[in-house]
C-alpha cells in the first residue's frame, strides 16, 4: 500500500511538473578490448571482464531510459586497435536511440585516429558542436597546451563553436582547458581571459569531463562535472550520466540499475531570465539546497564519519595529522552554517584510541553548534587502555599490524571494556536511542564488527517500541549490506537486515569504507558516508526528512575553499508513509 501511494504521489507531481526540453545520456571510458588477459599488464588484466559488463549495463540502462540521444566521450577502446574499435561499435550498435561518439586519449594512439575513422566514419565531433532539441554541446580537444599555437587553435575552436549555438535553450562544454581558480585573476593568460569571456557571453551552464571516478568541482562559477567511467570500475556503481534540460534548471544525474534512486546535481540554466529562489537559511547559495529547504522538511540532520584524529606518535601517521584537523575544522564550520537539527558521527572518531586523540576531537568538535550523537568505530575500540599500554600498541602498528585487526589481540574482552574513552569524551553510551520530530534514530555499537546478543535484543525491543513512529533510522560504523564490504559479520548482518525490512526502517547509515555509496535493498536505503580524513577529498551527508520521502545529500569538502556550492542528492521514499 505504501509503495502504491508513493507511486501515485510521483505520478500526481509529475503530471503538473515542468516537462523537460531535452534529455541526453552520457557514457565515457568504455575501455573495451579484444586483447587476451595475458597480453595486458598484470594489474590491468581484470579489465577484460569488467569493461564488457560495464558497457552492457550502460547500454541496457540507456535503452530503458530512452533519452533523445547518447553521447560517448571516449576512450572507447583500451589499445586503439581495429579489433577493439569493432568491439566498441558492436556494443554501441545495440543502442536504440541516436548516438554520437568522440575519441579519447586511449583511442588516439599512433594510428588510432585512422582506425577510429575506418570503423566509425567521420563522426568525430571534437572541436565541433552538436544541437540536440535545444541543447548545444560544444566539444573541445581532449588535451591542451597552455601556450603557443595549440592554445590559440583551441580557443578559436571553442569560440567559433559557441557562436553556432544559435537559439539553444542550454549550452554545455565538453572537455576544455583546466582553468580552475583563475577567473578574473591578474595572472590569467590571454587564452584564459578569452575563455571566460566566451563562457559568460554564451551562457555556458557546465563543463563535462571524462573521468575514471565521479566528482564535481567548480571552476569559479562554472560547475565541472566528471562523468564516471563505464569500463573502469572494480564494481560498476553508476551506469550512465543523464542530462535533463528544463527552462530554468539543468539536472545532472547519475543513474544506476533499475530499482535504484538517481544521484542528482541541480544547477541553474543561465539562459533563464530569472534565477532559482534562494532560501534565507542557505549559506552557500546552492540551488537544490534552497529548493529543499523551501519545501520545509520536518527535520534536517547531518552525518559525519571517520574523522580519525591521530596523536602523531607513530611516524607513518604524522603526515595525515594536520590534514585531518583541517578537513574536520572545515566540516564543523560548514555544518554550523547549514544549521541542521542534530549531527551523527558514525564511528572512527580517533585513529588509535588515545587520550591525546580524544582531546583533539573535543577541541575541534567542541565548537559544533547542533547536538552531537556519536557511535564508536573499530578505531575507537582498539584496546582497553588499562590492559594494553601505548608502547605495545605502537609496536603493533609499526610492525605492520592492520589497525582493524588489533581486536584480535583482545580476544575474550567484552566490547564495553573497549569504549571507556569513547564514553568519557563523548558522554554517550555504546548504543542508544535518539528521538526528535517524529524521527527515531537507533545508534549501534558495531566497533568490533559485531553486534552481540544483548545489543540485538535491544535493537528488536526498540524497533518494536517505535513501530508506530513516522521515520526510523538505524546507524552504525560498519555497514550490514554485503555489497558494500567490510561489514558486520555475516550471521549478525542477516539478522539486522531482516529486522530493517520487517520494521520498515527508512535507512541504515554507516561509514568505515572511506567512500560514498548507496543502495536500495528490500525497501531499505543503505548509505555509506564518506570520510573526513586522509583522502583525495572528504565529504559528509545532509538529510532532509519529509512525510513521504527522504532526501540524502552528498556534500564534499575542498581544502582550498570550504564553501564550494556542491550538493548532490538522492531522493527515496519513506516506507512507512501512508501505512
Amino acid at each position: 500500500m505504501t509503495r502504491l501511494l508513493f507511486s501515485f504521489f510521483l505520478i500526481s507531481v509529475s503530471a503538473f511538473a515542468e516537462q523537460p526540453l531535452c534529455r541526453v545520456a552520457v557514457v565515457c571510458n568504455l575501455y573495451l578490448t579484444e586483447e587476451p588477459p595475458e597480453k595486458l599488464a598484470a594489474n590491468r588484466r581484470w579489465i577484460t571482464g569488467i569493461a564488457p559488463a560495464g558497457i552492457q549495463n550502460a547500454v541496457d540502462t540507456v535503452n530503458r531510459l530512452q533519452p533523445d540521444a547518447l553521447l560517448v566521450m571516449g576512450s572507447l577502446t583500451w589499445t586503439g586497435s581495429e579489433a577493439d574499435f569493432k568491439k566498441a561499435h558492436a556494443a554501441l550498435s545495440r543502442v536504440k536511440i541516436p548516438w554520437h561518439v568522440m575519441p579519447g586519449t586511449r583511442d588516439l594512439v599512433p594510428g588510432g585516429k585512422a582506425r577510429y575513422e575506418k570503423i566509425f566514419g567521420q563522426r568525430d565531433v571534437t572541436g565541433k558542436g552538436m544541437n540536440i532539441r535545444g541543447l548545444h554541446l560544444q566539444c573541445s580537444e581532449p588535451t591542451l597546451e597552455r601556450t603557443g599555437e595549440s592554445e590559440r587553435r583551441m580557443m578559436a575552436a571553442i569560440t567559433k563553436g559557441l557562436e553556432k549555438s544559435g537559439d539553444a535553450k542550454a549550452v554545455l562544454l565538453i572537455g576544455g582547458p583546466d582553468v580552475r581558480g583563475i577567473a578574473d585573476a591578474k595572472s590569467a593568460t590571454a587564452m584564459q581571459k578569452d575563455y571566460w569571456a566566451a563562457i559568460h557571453t554564451h551562457k555556458v551552464a557546465a563543463k563535462l569531463l571524462a573521468g575514471h571516478s565521479h566528482y564535481v568541482t567548480y571552476e569559479d562559477s562554472l560547475p565541472a562535472w566528471s562523468v564516471p567511467s563505464s569500463g573502469w570500475s572494480y564494481s560498476p556503481k553508476f551506469h550512465v550520466a543523464l542530462i535533463t534540460v528544463y527552462k530554468k534548471t539543468i539536472e545532472l544525474a547519475l543513474v544506476r540499475e533499475a530499482g535504484q534512486p538517481r544521484q542528482v546535481l541541480t544547477i541553474p540554466n543561465p539562459m533563464a531570465a530569472t534565477r532559482m529562489p534562494k532560501a534565507a537559511r542557505d549559506p552557500f547559495g546552492v540551488p537544490t539546497y534552497s529548493e529543499d529547504l523551501a519545501r520545509r522538511p520536518k527535520l534536517t540532520f547531518a552525518q559525519l564519519s571517520d574523522s580519525q584524529f591521530d596523536d602523531g606518535t607513530v611516524p607513518r601517521y604524522k603526515a595525515r595529522y594536520a590534514y585531518d584537523e583541517v578537513m574536520n575544522t572545515l566540516a564543523v564550520k560548514q555544518v554550523n552554517r547549514l544549521k541542521p537539527a542534530m549531527v551523527f558521527m558514525t564511528g572512527d572518531l580517533t585513529n588509535k584510541n588515545t587520550e591525546a586523540e580524544w582531546k583533539t576531537f573535543g577541541r575541534i568538535y567542541g565548537v559544533l553548534k547542533p547536538p552531537l550523537h556519536a557511535m564508536p568505530g573499530n578505531h575507537d575500540t582498539l584496546y582497553d587502555r588499562g590492559k594494553l599500554d601505548r608502547q605495545t600498541l605502537g609496536d603493533l602498528l609499526e610492525s605492520g599490524q592492520q589497525n582493524w585487526r588489533l581486536a584480535d589481540q583482545l580476544a575474550g574482552k567484552k566490547s564495553a571494556d573497549r569504549t571507556t574513552l569513547f564514553t568519557h569524551f563523548t558522554g554517550k553510551k555504546p548504543y542508544y536511542t535518539v528521538e526528535k520530530n517524529g524521527c527515531v534514530f537507533l545508534c549501534l555499537n558495531t566497533g568490533v564488527a559485531s553486534v552481540d546478543p544483548e545489543q540485538l535484543k535491544w535493537l528488536r525491543t526498540e524497533l518494536e517500541r517505535t513501530k508506530n513512529a513516522k521515520h526510523v533510522f538505524v546507524l552504525g560504523h560498519y555497514p550490514v549490506l554485503t555489497a558494500f564490504g567490510g561489514n558486520v559479520r555475516n550471521s549478525e548482518s542477516r539478522i539486522i537486515l531482516g529486522l530493517l525490512k520487517k520494521y520498515k526502517v527508512a535507512a541504515y547509515l554507516s561509514g568505515h569504507r572511506h567512500n560514498y555509496d548507496y543502495r536500495m535493498h528490500e525497501g531499505v536505503m543503505h548509505i555509506l558516508c564518506d570520510c573526513l580524513c586522509w583522502g583525495e577529498y572528504c565529504a559528509y551527508q545532509i538529510y532532509h526528512v519529509f512525510d513521504d520521502r527522504i532526501i540524502a545529500c552528498w556534500k564534499p569538502i575542498f581544502r582550498a575553499d570550504g564553501n564550494r556550492p556542491l550538493y548532490e542528492r538522492v531522493e527515496f521514499p519513506e516506507p512507512r508513509f501512508g501505512k
